[in-house]
C-alpha cells in the first residue's frame, strides 16, 4: 500500500497532515511541528510536542529522550515518566482525530478508529497482556528495535560476564514446542495489524541459538508457518554455542533465514575478557566468525569501550583492532562500539578491588571516538561500524 496523505486545515494558522502508511500512521501539526505515531493497531509508539521527544514501549511506560552536551561532546539521555504527564498530549491527538475524522477519507477511517480504541487504559490492558506473554526484554542490537521478538529461549545460558545484569532476573530455558505454539498464538493475536510495523523476527533472550540444532530447525519452521511474512531471522550468539555448531549446521539455519548474529566479543585483550570473566581466546572467535561467514551469515561484532577504564584503555583498542583485522568481514557485517553504561555491583566491586579506577563518560567517549577511527582505518570500508547506544533501545 503507498501512502495515502491528507492535509486538512484546523484553523487560520493550524494545518494538521494526516498519514496512512503500509506500516504506521501519523498526524503532524504545522507550524507546532508536533507529531504523533501509531501502528496499524491503534498502539501509540512515539511523540514529538512542544520540542520534547518520547517513547511508549509495548508494556506502557513512557520515557523522553534529551540530549546534553559536555566539552562539545553530545550525549543521549532518556528518562522515564509518569503517564499523568503524558495524558494531556495523548488526549489532544484523540481530540484531533474525533473532531477531523468525519473529514478524512474512507481509507483512513477503520485504522485512524483503530486509535481512537487504544486509549490510556486499553493501552493498559494490552501491557498487561504484554507481561502475560513477555519476560522484560532487556535489549536487542540497533538494527533490530523493529523487529518481532520471539522468546524462543529465556535468560542467559552462561550469564556470568560481570558487567552484564540483563537476564541475573531469570534462569536459562529453552521453551517447549507447546510453549512456542502458545507463544507465537499470543503473539500474532497481541500485535494484530500493528505486525506490520516489525520487519524481521528476533530471537531472543541472550542466546537462542543455544536450542538443539533438531529442536531449533522444527522452531524456526513452526515461525515460518505461523508468520510467511517475515523471510529473516537474527539472534545473538556465544562462543561456547557457536563452536558446538558445524559450518554445514549454519548452512541449514541460514537456508531456513538466519541472516545474522550478534556476538558480545567487547574485547580483544584476553587479560581485559578475563577479568570481565568472559572465558574465551580470539582463536576461539576467528574460528566461530569464519564458520559462519562459510555459511553465509552475517556477523555483528560487540566491542565494549569503558571496560576496565584506564587501565585496560589502550591494550583493549589496540589488541581489539587487531582481532578484527583477522576476521573474514564483509559489506553486509558490523562492528557495533557500545560505550559501558551503568552496570551492575559485581563489576564495580571488582574494579575497586583491583584498583583500577571507573571512567567518567568525557574518557569514555574519548576512547570511544579513537576506538572507531581507529577500525575505520583498519578494517574494509564496506563494513558498517556503527555506534550501540544501549539507552535507545525501546520495545
Amino acid at each position: 500500500m503507498k501512502s495515502i496523505i491528507e492535509k486538512i486545515q484546523l484553523n487560520n494558522d493550524i494545518q494538521a497532515t494526516f498519514t496512512l502508511k503500509h506500516n504506521a500512521m501519523n498526524i503532524f501539526l504545522e507550524p507546532q511541528n508536533d507529531l504523533w505515531s501509531f501502528d496499524l493497531e491503534g498502539h501509540l509508539i512515539g511523540m514529538y510536542v512542544n520540542g520534547k521527544n518520547y517513547r511508549r514501549t509495548l508494556d506502557n511506560k513512557f520515557y523522553m529522550k534529551n540530549r546534553t552536551i559536555k566539552a562539545g561532546e553530545t550525549f543521549r539521555q532518556v528518562d522515564e515518566i509518569s503517564i499523568e504527564k503524558v495524558t494531556p498530549i495523548i488526549y489532544k491527538v484523540f481530540s484531533l482525530i474525533k473532531n477531523n475524522l468525519g473529514r478524512l477519507p474512507t481509507a483512513f477511517q477503520n485504522p485512524f478508529k483503530r486509535i481512537l480504541q487504544m486509549d490510556l487504559p486499553a493501552l493498559e490492558n494490552k501491557a498487561k497482556i504484554f507481561s502475560k506473554i513477555y519476560l522484560p526484554i532487556s535489549i536487542l542490537p540497533p538494527d533490530q528495535y523493529l523487529s518481532l521478538v520471539i522468546q524462543l529461549a529465556e535468560g542467559c545460558n552462561y550469564n556470568q560476564c560481570i558487567f552484564c545484569n540483563f537476564y541475573r532476573d531469570r534462569p536459562f530455558k529453552i521453551k517447549s514446542q507447546t510453549e512456542l505454539n502458545s507463544h507465537l498464538v499470543q503473539l500474532k493475536k497481541f500485535f494484530g495489524h500493528g505486525i506490520s510495523l516489525r520487519k524481521s523476527v528476533f530471537l531472543a533472550d541472550a542466546n537462542a541459538l543455544a536450542v538443539p540444532q533438531i529442536k531449533l530447525i522444527q522452531s524456526l519452521e513452526t515461525m515460518q508457518k505461523v508468520f510467511p511474512q517475515f523471510k529473516s531471522f537474527y539472534s545473538f550468539i556465544d562462543i561456547f554455542t557457536g563452536l558446538k555448531k558445524s559450518v554445514n549446521d549454519f548452512r541449514k539455519l541460514k537456508k531456513l533465514g538466519l541472516e545474522r548474529v550478534y556476538l558480545g566479543i567487547e574485547s580483544g585483550n584476553s587479560d581485559l575478557t578475563l577479568f570481565l570473566n568472559k572465558s574465551r581466546t580470539n582463536v576461539d572467535i576467528i574460528e566461530l566468525t569464519s564458520n559462519l561467514k562459510l555459511a553465509g551469515i552475517n556477523v555483528g561484532l560487540i566491542f565494549l569501550i569503558g571496560v576496565g577504564g584506564k587501565y585496560f584503555a589502550k591494550r583493549h583498542q589496540v589488541d581489539s583492532v587487531e582481532l578484527l583485522k583477522k576476521l573474514p568481514l564483509t559489506k553486509n557485517d558490523i562492528v557495533y562500539i557500545s560505550e559501558l553504561n551503568e552496570t551492575n555491583q559485581e563489576y564495580s566491586n571488582s574494579m575497586k578491588q583491583d584498583n583500577y579506577s571507573l571512567p567518567t563518560k568525557l574518557e569514555i567517549r574519548k576512547w570511544s571516538n579513537s576506538f572507531k577511527s581507529a577500525v575505520k582505518e583498519n578494517v574494509s570500508k564496506n563494513v558498517k561500524v556503527s555506534i550501540y547506544d544501549i539507552n535507545q533501545f525501546f520495545y
